[in-house]
């Protein structure tokens, strides 16, 4: 897809308005504690013409006129333009200063901020969409037995509509209730030459019925936890084929969680890294949506709705536009 026709159907959804951060070319000063690298909040404003403050307890802010950076202190939760990052590891105060790890720089906060400046050699010809589940595998069940493996095709189907309508090509790695193998899937991708890949889901609790909202996930990073797992044993090194695209992947994954929230107004469960199977065997930028939850009444009811799962669709289709949008300036800044 050129850059023309991406531009024009981002201009019609709202996206170039007040999003792109100029760019930051100096060198960022880091700070050492216990062998680690951190970069001080106080030096990352300057790096994104930013100004610093503290407006709440527990909160430092980095604001200019495209952006706001809130990290919460002694935590893994940082917003940016409202949107909800988790961090590999908290926010601290190192040398009296709050900073973060040099990797929760490079690899969460500036790929979502300025996407182009790492996308100047990635794809945007081929989007591949994956419906969770299928065939015997239903996935999550709701209490009124909505299948997820229904759901998800679904809403692929509806992304899919969406995405094509503004020129993108797309495929589905499943067209009906047929099983398919997470190694298949990934393997569908590469035959298709994928530049984006994208598996659908919707998320249980079992019996915990507030559990709530959409969040997106992105590979975990070598040396780094799963978000899910912080702080249980030593995190695994493995780098895997996906991790070729870490960058990519965090800036996806962004532009996904970013639009999916505004445009269904769900609870922001932010972008958080995994090492699922389809994220680890990805061959290009990869990101796995959760949709919302089956187990909770209220997010079940949305899920039946066709008008809902349309939103949700629309979110999602925006997401990728600006997701491929970011590639084609990348491009074009080279």
């Amino acid at each position: 897809m050129g850059s023309r026709c991406i531009i024009k159907a981002l201009l019609g959804i709202g996206l170039l308005t007040g999003t792109l951060a100029p760019p930051a070319t100096a060198a960022l000063p880091v700070i050492t504690s216990r062998g680690k690298n951190y970069v001080p909040l106080s030096s990352m404003a300057p790096y994104y013409t930013m100004q610093v403050s503290e407006p709440a307890r527990n909160r430092v802010r980095l604001q200019n006129r495209w952006y706001t950076l809130d990290f919460e202190t002694n935590s893994r939760r940082c917003r940016v333009n409202g949107t909800l990052m988790w961090l590999n590891r908290p926010t601290r105060r190192i040398s009296g200063k709050w900073a973060v790890e040099k990797v929760d720089f490079y690899q969460v906060i500036d790929p979502a901020l300025r996407p182009y400046a790492f996308l100047a050699k990635a794809g945007s010809k081929m989007v591949v969409l994956d419906p969770g589940h299928g065939g015997r595998d239903n996935g999550a069940v709701s209490p009124r037995r909505v299948f997820e493996k229904l759901l998800t095709l679904d809403i692929a189907k509806r992304v899919r509509n969406r995405l094509q309508t503004r020129g993108i090509t797309v495929k589905l790695t499943r067209e009906s209730d047929r099983a398919l193998s997470l190694s298949g899937r990934c393997k569908k991708a590469a035959g298709w030459n994928a530049d984006v890949f994208v598996s659908l889901h919707a998320d249980s609790a079992g019996k915990a019925k507030s559990a709530k909202g959409a969040g997106t996930f992105v590979l975990s990073l070598p040396g780094c936890y799963s978000t899910g797992s912080y702080g249980r044993g030593k995190p695994p090194s493995t780098a895997y084929e996906g991790n070729r695209f870490n960058a990519a992947n965090t800036a996806l994954g962004y532009r996904i969680q970013q639009n999916l929230v505004k445009n269904t107004g769900q609870t922001d469960r932010g972008v958080k890294r995994a090492r699922f199977q389809v994220l680890r065997e990805a061959p290009c930028p990869a990101a796995l949506v959760e949709v919302a939850f089956l187990s909770n009444p209220k997010e079940e009811a949305m899920l039946i709705d066709p008008a809902k799962r349309e939103q949700i669709a629309h979110g999602i289709a925006d997401g990728i536009a600006a997701y491929l949008y970011d590639v084609e300036r990348g491009r074009e800044m080279k």
